[in-house]
């Protein structure tokens, strides 16, 4: 009986033999992993992070401005048709959410602190109405039944607001203006920055009035609103009932389900700001940089073995064994060039969101895009490298 036969990694050996050269070349290919995990991971942290209080609202359907073109706009419309939609059949809820940056204004009345105010999102809503879905929020909402009362984002920038958010009771010792009143703030809750947003402070609907009596310059300053959330009593109606609203709403204002609501948000962001252009600009980057290394690193390979392959194509070993040698060892590179990548980009990820309050997540999508670009990337690089082994003659290469 005879024995298998088993073949030579050929691919494997040719990297391992010189240990060194393999960790020089590792270190270049996780370094353009690790420039395109960043450019993904911001990417992603700027849509994540922009739609989180989205994700963080209760409601079905959501009422907004038609020149609210993002949530940073302050764009806003009657109170009145919030309370309209209240009564379409299948609607058990519609409620208002207030919000104000231009006004808003926070500053640390600390004796010896700096007294700069800083620009932070306020938001404003009746305690009563079930309109957050946060966990953390709502289990402290009974401290904003006092006016004058305000609960403070944690992941609020640091260096702009200069307050104790890991202990609530210094917090609280800590005398704050807000647009120029005082407020007491009471407690901290996780909401998380964004690119047009610093920090957030939700407070209730009437200490909100108190606060920005400005945004109606006749009358309640209630009455207009950022946003109404509205909330049905079947999701299988969800299309119908949005269709209902949009008919008894206002042309002024959309009547979109989360779903759109949080795509026209990521669209703003991606296609009408520069933001996703540089993004991608920075992707490519790594991805140029990752194959210049990967190249280098094969062709090296090669012209060190060039005897080697020239005793194998005067044997007459195929130009397709070559090629999928070759591949076999740019596969290689970029798996194990990968795993130190993602690892340090984990860890850069984590410092970054603890510094910037970004939702950097290396998600199972984000962390397949840049593994299938690094393989395009060394793969590429590697059919690059052998066009010279396939065009010589073998005689030549002696």
């Amino acid at each position: 009986m005879l024995a298998t036969q088993r073949k030579t990694p050929l691919a494997w050996k040719n990297l391992t033999h010189d240990w060194r050269r393999l960790a020089v070349a590792l270190a270049g290919i996780a370094f353009a992993v690790l420039l395109m995990f960043t450019q993904v991971g911001f990417q992603n942290a700027l849509f994540d992070s922009q739609v989180k209080i989205i994700d963080d609202m209760r409601g079905d359907i959501f009422l907004v401005s038609r020149a609210k073109y993002t949530l940073a706009a302050e764009k806003r419309f009657p109170l009145a048709l919030v309370e309209r939609a209240a009564g379409v059949p299948g609607v058990t809820g519609a409620y208002p959410l207030y919000s104000e940056l231009t006004l808003s204004r926070l500053k640390n009345m600390t004796p010896g602190r700096r007294s700069k105010a800083f620009p932070i999102r306020s938001i404003g809503f009746h305690l009563n109405q079930p309109v957050f879905r946060n966990r953390d929020l709502n289990d402290q909402l009974g401290k904003l039944r006092v006016r004058g009362t305000a609960l403070l984002d944690r992941h609020s920038r640091r260096a702009n607001f200069d307050f104790p958010l890991d202990d609530d009771e210094a917090l609280a010792a800590s005398p704050a203006e807000l647009a120029n009143q005082r407020i007491d703030l009471v407690g901290t809750f996780s909401l998380g920055t964004d690119f047009a947003h610093d920090g957030n402070l939700v407070m209730s609907a009437e200490t909100f009035a108190d606060h920005f009596p400005q945004r109606k310059q006749f009358g309640d300053p209630l009455s207009v609103v950022d946003l109404g959330i509205v909330e049905i009593d079947d999701p299988a109606k969800l299309q119908d009932i949005r269709d209902r609203l949009d008919a008894i709403i206002d042309d002024s204002v959309f009547v979109l389900t989360r779903d759109a609501f949080r795509e026209q948000e990521v669209n703003f962001w991606h296609t009408s700001t520069p933001i996703g252009i540089v993004f991608l600009a920075g992707k490519v980057i790594g991805f140029i940089v990752g194959m210049v290394i990967c190249y280098q690193v094969i062709y090296s390979d090669i012209a060190d073995h060039m005897p080697e392959f020239a005793t194998l194509k005067a044997m007459g070993y195929s130009r397709g064994y070559f090629i999928k040698l070759i591949v076999g060892e740019a596969v290689l590179l970029a798996l194990l060039g990968f795993i130190p990548g993602s690892i340090v980009s984990y860890g850069l990820y984590h410092a970054l969101a603890g510094a910037t309050g970004l939702l950097m997540r290396m998600s199972v999508p984000s962390a397949s895009l840049v593994l299938v670009l690094t393989l395009a990337m060394c793969i590429g690089s590697g059919l690059l490298a052998v066009r010279k082994l396939l065009s010589a003659d073998p005689a030549s290469l002696f």
